[in-house]
């Protein structure tokens, strides 16, 4: 399975210990990596390639020695949906019509949403995750629309709410998005498969997520089925319980060959 990592803190944080193991787990995930960080204007610098995290050149000396860091988005990939290339690599990035930029990471596959179906002739890639954004940009352009001003961030945070709940029947949906200001997570996978870990200390708080725990510290499930944000280091918002879980059985059971009714062909 691909595997996500996020880190947002108060204060830049030396991540080097940390990005290289959570790189080094690449060794089962050989179809890609991604990073990116953003400084704190929003701005982003991002480097991604369709190779396994641990053979790359470039991926060492990006994550450097000593470099502190406040907010970063990684990935590294195990290909579900789409071939192997850079443009089925994680991150993705879209801007919506007011120019703000977007960047998403996704583990999982979306098996079940007519809503995504318009985006296969627009993306560039291949992946679901890429669809999942498009989705939201138009989302969001249709309620600046209709409000008539730029979204603030928790208008754009009820517009991503939305979506997730309208789309989560049997769709894994284990994400983590940036916007620019803040971020949003959202998991909805049986049995876990997204954790974080919290720093409180005061004045300089942190939070780190990951797919599966690879450091020591008291690691902690994210709450399920709801949109939560975070920022500096602190959780910002909670959003509504919607309920629905991915089950694994039900993803086993899709992908059995007994049921020829589903078409996997552009797998």
């Amino acid at each position: 399975m691909c595997e996500l990592f996020a880190f947002s803190s108060k204060n830049p944080k030396d991540l080097t210990e940390v990005l290289t193991q959570f790189y080094a787990r690449s060794v089962n995930q050989p179809n890609g990596w991604g990073l990116a960080e953003y400084d704190d204007a929003g701005r982003m610098c991002m480097h991604k390639s369709p190779e396994r995290a641990v053979d790359s050149k470039v991926l060492p000396h990006l994550i450097g020695q000593g470099i502190p860091r406040k907010r970063v988005l990684g990935h590294i990939r195990l290909a579900t949906v789409g071939s192997i290339n850079v443009k089925n690599c994680h991150p993705f990035v879209a801007y919506d019509g007011t120019g703000r930029e977007w960047t998403l990471v996704h583990n999982g596959t979306v098996f079940n949403s007519a809503a995504l179906i318009r985006y296969y002739r627009r993306q560039e890639g291949e992946t679901d995750s890429e669809r999942l954004l498009l989705y939201l940009m138009d989302l969001i352009d249709e309620k600046t629309r209709r409000v008539g001003h730029p979204l603030d961030k928790d208008e754009r945070f009820d517009v991503i709410q939305s979506m997730l709940a309208s789309i989560a029947d049997r769709n894994k949906l284990n994400l983590f998005i940036y916007d620019s200001e803040q971020f949003y997570v959202h998991a909805n996978n049986a049995p876990a498969m997204l954790y974080y870990l919290e720093d409180k200390t005061p004045g300089d708080e942190s939070l780190m997520f990951a797919t599966q725990p690879f450091t020591e510290g008291d690691w902690k499930e994210v709450p399920k089925t709801r949109l939560l944000a975070f920022n500096d280091g602190k959780f910002t918002r909670e959003g509504v319980n919607h309920h629905i879980m991915f089950h694994s059985d039900y993803y086993r059971i899709m992908l059995e060959p007994t049921h020829p009714e589903m078409d996997f062909s552009f797998l």
